[in-house]
Formats: structure tokens, C-alpha cells, sequence
């Protein structure tokens, strides 16, 4: 039987709360078991460079050891 884990995660309407608030999404849905994320990149600039660079840090290989 094939079941599928996933979460929503509602983000912030600001780039501030969305900053702030992006260790503790990636954390949840780890504690959740996600196996895939989704995000939308925002525009690299301000905040959002800095947003989309963790996005893409948290994409990259992990170590399981």
C-alpha cells in the first residue's frame, strides 16, 4: 500500500517573516518525514538572496552518516 507523506507549509506575507521563519519550516518537515519540498525561489534580492541561497544549501547532498 503506497502512503504518501506531505505537509503544507503556509508561508509569511514578508520576506522578513519568511527569513526568520525558514530553519524552523525546513526542521518541521523534516521532523515530518518529508521526502521531497517544493519551494518557490524568491526574487534574489534584499532578503530574498538570502532566502534563496538556504533554499538551495538545503537542496544540496546530505550527509547520513
Amino acid at each position: 500500500m503506497f502512503r504518501s507523506r506531505h505537509a503544507v507549509v503556509v508561508l509569511p506575507d514578508s520576506m522578513a517573516c519568511y527569513a526568520r521563519g525558514l530553519y524552523g519550516f525546513l526542521r518541521e518537515l523534516d521532523r515530518r518525514g518529508c521526502d521531497l519540498v517544493v519551494a518557490s525561489s524568491p526574487v534574489e534580492e534584499g532578503l530574498g538572496l538570502a532566502i534563496a541561497n538556504r533554499l538551495r544549501r538545503a537542496a544540496g547532498p546530505r550527509s547520513t552518516g
